[in-house]
C-alpha cells in the first residue's frame, strides 16, 4: 500500500513531467495529438480506399483503435525506461522505485485523456450525442492502464540490468500493432482461429471499448471474464517481478 507521501510524490512527479514533456514546445500538447492524426490519416486511407474495408463509421472506428493503443505503447515505453533514466534521483533519494514506475503511466494517461477529448469532439460531430452506456468506457480504460502498468513493472525491472530489452520491445510493439484489431474489424479473423486471437488482452479491450462507445453495446460475460484473468495474471506477474529485483536495482544503475 501507498502511503500519503507516496501518493503525494507520485502527484508532483507525474505533473512536472508532464509539463516538461511540451516545455518551450509552441504547439505543447498538439504534438501529441498530431501522431494520432496522422496514424489516422495513413490507415484511413490504406484500409478505407485501398482495401476498401466497409465501415460507415470507420473513421471513429479507427482513432478510437489508435488513441487506446498509442496509450498502452507509450506508457510502457515511458515506464520501461522511467527508473533508468530518472537515475540521478535514484542515487540519490531513497524512496520505492516503483513510483517512477508509476507516474510515467500516469503521464501516458494524462495524454490520453487529451486525446480521447479530442476524439469525443469528433463522436459529437459525426455521431451526435453518444448514450450513457458509454460511461461505461471508463472500465476498459482503467483495465488498459492496469495492463500497461503491469507490462511497465516487469519491462522496467529487466531494463535495468539488460538493456537491450528497449530494442526487443520496440519490436514487439511493432508486431503488436498488427496482430491487435486498431485498423481492421474482428471479424476478419477466421473463426478457427478467434480463440486464440482473443488470447490478447489488447484485443478483447479494444473490442469492448469500441462496443461500448461506437455501437452502444455492452460486452459480454465471456469477454470481461477473458479479459480480467488475462489482466490479473499480467499485473501479478509483473508486480512479482519488480518486488523479486527491486533491491538490486541501484547495482546496475
Amino acid at each position: 500500500m501507498l502511503t500519503k507521501q507516496e501518493i503525494s510524490l507520485i502527484k508532483e512527479l507525474t505533473v512536472s513531467e508532464f509539463k516538461l514533456r511540451y516545455k518551450n514546445s509552441v504547439l505543447g500538447f498538439f504534438w501529441s495529438l498530431l501522431k494520432p492524426l496522422a496514424m489516422l490519416t495513413t490507415l484511413y486511407i490504406v484500409f478505407r480506399i485501398f482495401i476498401k474495408i466497409d465501415s460507415e463509421q470507420y473513421s471513429l472506428f479507427l482513432l478510437l483503435g489508435i488513441i487506446l493503443w498509442n496509450f498502452f505503447s507509450e506508457s510502457t515505453v515511458f515506464g520501461l525506461n522511467s527508473i533508468v533514466s530518472k537515475s540521478g534521483i535514484v542515487k540519490k533519494m531513497n524512496f520505492k522505485y516503483g513510483i517512477l514506475i508509476i507516474s510515467a503511466c500516469l503521464v501516458s494517461f494524462l495524454s490520453f485523456l487529451l486525446n480521447f477529448m479530442v476524439f469525443a469532439i469528433f463522436l459529437l460531430f459525426i455521431k451526435g450525442l453518444p448514450s450513457l452506456i458509454s460511461l461505461f468506457i471508463i472500465f476498459p480504460v482503467m483495465a488498459l492502464f492496469l495492463l500497461s502498468l503491469g507490462a511497465s513493472f516487469a519491462l522496467a525491472t529487466f531494463f535495468i540490468k539488460y538493456r537491450d530489452i528497449g530494442y526487443l520491445w520496440d519490436i514487439i510493439l511493432q508486431i503488436g500493432f498488427w496482430i491487435s484489431p486498431i485498423a481492421y474489424p474482428i471479424e476478419i479473423i477466421p473463426a478457427k482461429y478467434l480463440n486464440i486471437y482473443m488470447l490478447n488482452p489488447l484485443a478483447n479491450l479494444i473490442t469492448i471499448s469500441r462496443g461500448i462507445v461506437l455501437d452502444n453495446k455492452l460486452p459480454n460475460l465471456e469477454m470481461i471474464l477473458t479479459s480480467f484473468i488475462t489482466l490479473l495474471i499480467i499485473l501479478t506477474l509483473g508486480y512479482a517481478i519488480y518486488k523479486f529485483k527491486h533491491r538490486k536495482f541501484i547495482e546496475y544503475i
